[in-house]
C-alpha cells in the first residue's frame, strides 16, 4: 500500500475517532442559553453515583409507630398488636393471624423483586421488615447532567421518574379495563352484536373509586379475568416514540374488538387499563380495535417500561396478594459512594484506557500506537451501547467495561507473542504476521465465544445487575473479535510505508533466512 493511500486511511479513522470522543465525553456550551451535554453526561446513574428513592408499603390494617401514637380512641387503639416496629389490626385486613399475613407478604416480596427486575434496573432492594411490611428502594438514575444542573431537566425530575416507577410496579389487584361512562356497562347476556346498556347485576352497580379518587365501572363482569385477553405486554423506543405494545390472545382479540366497539359508541371514548385502584393506562377509543396487537405511546420510555412491567407481571401470574398502602412519599439519599463518586469514576476510566495505550506503545513502539487506536474505539462503543441500551452505570458495569478491554488487549497479545515467536525463526515481517495470525485464530475465536455465550445467558437468563453486565458484555465480546481483526487492518496500513518491519512492531529478527 503506498504513503498516500496509508495517510488517508489513518486520516479517516483518526478523524472519525476525534469527532466520536468529542461528543462523547466532551460537554461545552452553545452560545449563552444553550449547552451540548456529552454521551457520558447524558447515561443514568446507578445507586453509587446517584442515590436511592426508597419507600416502605405496609398492608391494609398495619401501620407505623407515628400512625398509631395519633390515635385517640383508645377503642381503635387496643385493636393493634405490635409486632416489631410497627402495629397490626387483624381485624383491618384480611388475614386473621401474623403467620399468614406474614407468608403472604413475603410472596409477594419475591414477585417484587422479580418486577424491578424485569424492569431493567441494575441495582435495587426489596425487603421485609418486621415481617408484614416491605421496602423498596430504586437507583434515583439522574445522569451527570441532571446532577450538575447542566441539563433542560434537574435531579427533582429523575426523581420523580423513580418515585414513579416505585408507584408502578407496587400496584395492587387485578387487572381490569374500566370505563368512566356508566351507561355502558353491561349486566348479564352481554354480547359482541347487541348489549343492554342498562345495568342491572349488583357487581355493576357499585364504582371501583381510583387512587386520583374517580369513579370507574367494569366493561365486562366480575368474573371475568382480563389477563386472558393478553399474551405478553412489552415497552419499546422507535423512531423518538416510546411504545407500549400488547400482544392479544385469540379470546383476547375478540373480546378486545368488543370493548373498544362499546368504549368508541360511549361519551368517553376511554378505556382505563386499571392494577387495583392504580390506573396505568388511558386509551382514547375511536373506533373499533381489531388486531393481535394493540400499540401505545406515551410521554417517556421509562413510563411505558413501568407500564409494561406491571401489566406483564399481572398477566403471567403475578398478581399480590395483599392490598398495600405506600407510607408517604418517596424518598432519596445522598450517593453510596459519594457526591463525587461519578466523577471520580469517570477520571479513573480515562486513567485505565490511557494506562493501555501507553503500554501499548511502550512494548509494540508504533504498532502500540495501532493497539491504542483499537483500545480506544473500544472504550467509545462500550460508552454509547451504555447510552443507547439505557444500562445504568454501575461499579459491576464499569467493571464488565474494563473486562472487555482487558479481553481484547488478552487477544492481540496472544497473536503478538506468536508472531514475535515467529520472527525469531527467521521469517519476514509478512510471513510472520500472517503465520502468528493464522496459528492463533482459534484460541482467540474460542476466548470470545465462551465469553460471548455466557453474556447471552446473564442477558437472557437473569436480572437486574447480572443482565445488565451481561448486555454490556455481549456488545464487548463481538466489538473485541471485530475490533481484533481491525488492528490486524490497520497493522497492514500503517506498516505498509516502512521500509524496517520490525522495528515498526518492536520485533526482533534474531535467526535470519532467506526472504
Amino acid at each position: 500500500m503506498s504513503k498516500v493511500k496509508s495517510a488517508i486511511i489513518t486520516a479517516i479513522v483518526v478523524i472519525a475517532i476525534i469527532v466520536a470522543a468529542v461528543f462523547g465525553v466532551v460537554s461545552y456550551n452553545v452560545g449563552t442559553a444553550q449547552r451540548y451535554n456529552s454521551v457520558a453526561a447524558n447515561i443514568p446513574l446507578g445507586s453509587e453515583f446517584s442515590g436511592y428513592v426508597y419507600t416502605t408499603i405496609y398492608p391494609q390494617g398495619v401501620i407505623s409507630q407515628s400512625e398509631y401514637n395519633a390515635i385517640e380512641d383508645e377503642e381503635e387503639k387496643s385493636s393493634y398488636e405490635q409486632v416489631g416496629g410497627v402495629y397490626v389490626s387483624y381485624e383491618d385486613c384480611d388475614y386473621g393471624d401474623y403467620d399468614s399475613l406474614a407468608a403472604a407478604v413475603q410472596s409477594d416480596a419475591q414477585i417484587l423483586s422479580a418486577r424491578f427486575g424485569d424492569r431493567g434496573l441494575t441495582d435495587y432492594t426489596v425487603a421485609v421488615r418486621d415481617g408484614v411490611t416491605i421496602y423498596v428502594a430504586v437507583p434515583s438514575a439522574y445522569t451527570y447532567a441532571e446532577y450538575k444542573g447542566n441539563n433542560s431537566s434537574d435531579r427533582s425530575t429523575a426523581l420523580t421518574a423513580a418515585a414513579s416507577t416505585i408507584g408502578y410496579i407496587v400496584s395492587d389487584g387485578e387487572l381490569t379495563l374500566r370505563t368512566s361512562d356508566s351507561s355502558i356497562t353491561l349486566g348479564e347476556g352481554d354480547d359482541s352484536s347487541t348489549y343492554d346498556t342498562t345495568r342491572f347485576a349488583d357487581e355493576y352497580t357499585d364504582a371501583d373509586i381510583l387512587g386520583d379518587g374517580s369513579a370507574t365501572y367494569p366493561f365486562v363482569s366480575a368474573n371475568e379475568d382480563a389477563t386472558e385477553y393478553f399474551s405478553s405486554v412489552s415497552a419499546y423506543s422507535f423512531g423518538g416514540n416510546n411504545i407500549l405494545s400488547f400482544n392479544l390472545t385469540s379470546y383476547g382479540r375478540e373480546r378486545i374488538r368488543y370493548i373498544s366497539t362499546l368504549a368508541a359508541s360511549s361519551e368517553s371514548q376511554v378505556i382505563y387499563v386499571c392494577i387495583g385502584d392504580t390506573q396505568v393506562l388511558s386509551i382514547t377509543c375511536t373506533s373499533t380495535i381489531d388486531s393481535d396487537t394493540m400499540q401505545f405511546s406515551l410521554t417517556t420510555l421509562s413510563a411505558a417500561k413501568d407500564a409494561a412491567t406491571v401489566l406483564n407481571s399481572v398477566v403471567k401470574g403475578g398478581e399480590l396478594a395483599v392490598n398495600y398502602n405506600v407510607a408517604g412519599s418517596a424518598l432519596s439519599s445522598t450517593a453510596t459512594g459519594g457526591e463525587n463518586a461519578a466523577l471520580m469514576a469517570f477520571i479513573a476510566c480515562i486513567v485505565v484506557l490511557a494506562g493501555l495505550c501507553v503500554a501499548a506503545v511502550v512494548k509494540y513502539k508504533k504498532l502500540g500506537g495501532v493497539l491504542s487506536m483499537s483500545f480506544v474505539i473500544l472504550a467509545l462503543i462500550m460508552l454509547y451501547a451504555l447510552y443507547i441500551l439505557s444500562i445504568q452505570v454501575t461499579f459491576e458495569v464499569l467493571a464488565v467495561c474494563a473486562g472487555v478491554l482487558v479481553l481484547f488487549g488478552a487477544a492481540n497479545l496472544i497473536v503478538l507473542n506468536e508472531v514475535r515467536a515467529q520472527c525469531k525463526t527467521g521469517k519476514t515481517m509478512q510471513a510472520a504476521v500472517k503465520a502468528g495470525y493464522k496459528r492463533t485464530l482459534w484460541n482467540v475465536i474460542d476466548i470470545h465465544a465462551i465469553v460471548l455465550v455466557a453474556a447471552i445467558l446473564m442477558a437472557a437468563v437473569a436480572s437486574g445487575a447480572v443482565a445488565a453486565c451481561g448486555l454490556i458484555l455481549v456488545v464487548g465480546s463481538l466489538a473485541s473479535y471485530i475490533l481484533y481483526w481491525f488492528t490486524r487492518f490497520m497493522w497492514y496500513v500503517l506498516s505498509s510505508p516502512q521500509r524496517n518491519k520490525f522495528a515498526f512492531g518492536g520485533f526482533k529478527r534474531e535467526v535470519y533466512g532467506d526472504d
